[in-house]
């Protein structure tokens, strides 16, 4: 009976370890940057509605760790319905599939709110990784989303939200101000972006520059 026991909480152990691992501290990683995929949208893609959205598929797509960087030169006409949206995800047959996603959004009375989806939109809510209502943004900080991978890809559209595979790091100019927050991700494929109705921004544009992450 004791070596049962003992066999069990042998059992107990390890796979309590194997489970915390995605938690535990990690050694710090140095990634090297590649050269970077750039991408820039005028201000008028996001004065229309939401049901009228712009696809760009990125290629190379990045399956492992990458950094996304944001640098808005938007002009608003101090109307806070203006909104410029941004979502990086998967591809996927459909564009309701493209999960796990991060939408980025911008509007003119200085939101920045940056939400995180993790399982099919049916079955969830957005997780808010950052919301602040005067980021001084708009034509001003740069905005880095930094994905580090631990594990490998997720799949994608889950049903379910998958247990996290990296962590992500989030910087407004030079504050961090989310650091290795554990998330579950596919890959990074696609972008799409989206403005509202009655937005009216009225000059600038939206530069969008991702970087693959290796590590040394």
């Amino acid at each position: 009976m004791k070596l049962i026991l003992l066999l069990l909480v042998g059992i107990i152990i390890v796979e309590s370890t194997i489970l915390a691992q995605p938690y535990l501290p990690r050694h710090d990683v140095t990634y090297a940057k590649s050269r970077p995929q750039s991408v820039s949208f005028p201000f008028r893609v996001f004065n229309q509605p939401i049901s009228n959205n712009t696809e760009q598929e990125l290629n190379p797509t990045y399956s492992r760790s990458w950094e996304i960087n944001i640098q808005s030169s938007l002009v608003t006409s101090s109307n806070k319905s203006d909104e410029a949206e941004m979502a990086f995800a998967p591809a996927y047959s459909s564009e309701s599939g493209s999960i796990p996603t991060i939408i980025v959004q911008e509007r003119g009375d200085g939101l920045l709110r940056i939400e995180y989806f993790a399982q099919s939109w049916a079955n969830t809510y957005g997780l808010v990784l950052y919301n602040s209502t005067a980021p001084n943004w708009i034509g001003g900080a740069n905005i880095a989303l930094r994905f580090e991978a631990f594990g490998p890809p997720s799949e994608v559209n889950p049903q379910l939200a998958p247990r996290p595979n990296g962590n992500m790091t989030i910087s407004v100019g030079d504050v961090t101000v989310l650091s290795d927050f554990p998330i579950a991700w596919a890959n990074l494929s696609d972008l799409y972006v989206y403005g509202t109705r009655g937005s009216s921004f009225t000059a600038g544009i939206m530069q969008i520059s991702i970087y693959q992450l290796s590590p040394y």
